[in-house]
């Protein structure tokens, strides 16, 4: 699949009718059409549902999808690090992080990377892991620095390396109820309980209901869903809510009178690191802050053992 193919596919798929996309392309139907076929003939199998209202991609449409906009994302960077370079720029690196990661990796490691590239743009962009990940396959973004199911990511089109590991537990405010109870505190004893958690889709509530369901409990329903730090910390401070947080972020990003509850039926631990795109390998300057990067976490207490 050439890039011109690549372009067409992603447009039918943005448009959602072949007309549509070849106006968006400045081509002929026909010309989109007998494209469509080509490409269909090769993979051998059909990459669009024809409907009353214009095409759905199948699953073998998605996969293929999945490639067409990887197959983009290498041009465009291709053009971006060569116009860096007739510039005398020396590259660009763009990486996407949450607010642990601005807190406690990324000062040191930019830091070490610009003693020995001082001539590189780096571009930090903030936000949700799932819109971080959304960014890296639209070629936005260099790398992202997320969480991980696992030791390796399973989607199919990223790829990387786990680097940190964070413990998951029960936080609370330091004048909640269960917050003076001595020893273990049973999982029972949190149903009924006032939550701030994250969306309901995200890994983290997911992992959370899991918890309580397999120990035959409803899982918490969140009076307020928010992926704002700082706001659930400065609410938990003054009403009785619970949440659930990385304890080693809690420990760093010092948020006043926060502290983890003795849930011990309540841990989990989750694996996070460096993701990109499934073959396309970083530009030099890349490379080099991966490696950045990659010293830093493993200084810090809270790296992945080793296997």
């Amino acid at each position: 699949m050439d890039y011109r193919v690549a372009e067409y596919l992603i447009a039918i798929d943005l448009s959602g009718s072949l007309r549509a996309a070849a106006d968006r392309l400045g081509v002929t139907q026909p010309t989109l059409t007998k494209a469509v076929r080509r490409l269909e003939d090769e993979v051998g199998a059909p990459l669009f549902t024809r409907t009353a209202r214009g095409v759905t991609l199948t699953v073998f449409g998605e996969a293929v999808l999945r490639h067409a906009r990887a197959i983009k994302a290498s041009v465009k960077e291709a053009h971006e690090e060569v116009a860096a370079l007739k510039q005398g720029l020396g590259g660009r690196v763009r990486i996407g992080a949450g607010p642990s990661w601005q807190r406690s990796v990324l000062p040191e490691a930019i830091e070490a990377f610009q003693q020995d590239w001082p001539r590189v743009h780096l571009e930090i962009a903030g936000g949700m892991d799932d819109q971080l990940k959304a960014r890296l396959r639209a070629g936005e973004l260099d790398i992202v620095l997320a969480a991980m199911s696992g030791p390796i990511p399973v989607e199919p089109d990223l790829t990387g390396r786990a680097l940190i590991d964070d413990v998951y537990g029960i936080i609370a405010g330091a004048s909640h109820p269960l917050a003076q109870l001595k020893g273990p505190i049973a999982l029972s004893v949190l149903v009924g309980q006032t939550w701030i958690l994250p969306g309901r889709g995200s890994l983290m509530v997911l992992r959370l209901a899991a918890i309580f369901q397999a120990h035959g409990l409803p899982a918490p329903d969140a009076i307020i869903e928010t992926d704002i730090a700082q706001l659930k910390m400065r609410l938990m401070a003054k009403a009785d809510y619970l949440s659930f947080h990385a304890l080693n972020q809690l420990k760093e990003s010092n948020p006043g009178p926060i502290v983890p509850l003795a849930v011990p039926d309540a841990r989990w631990r989750r694996s996070a690191g460096i993701m990109m795109r499934r073959g396309v390998s970083p530009n030099p300057a890349a490379t080099a802050m991966i490696a950045a990067i990659e010293d830093v976490c493993a200084k810090a207490e809270f790296a992945v053992a080793a296997e």
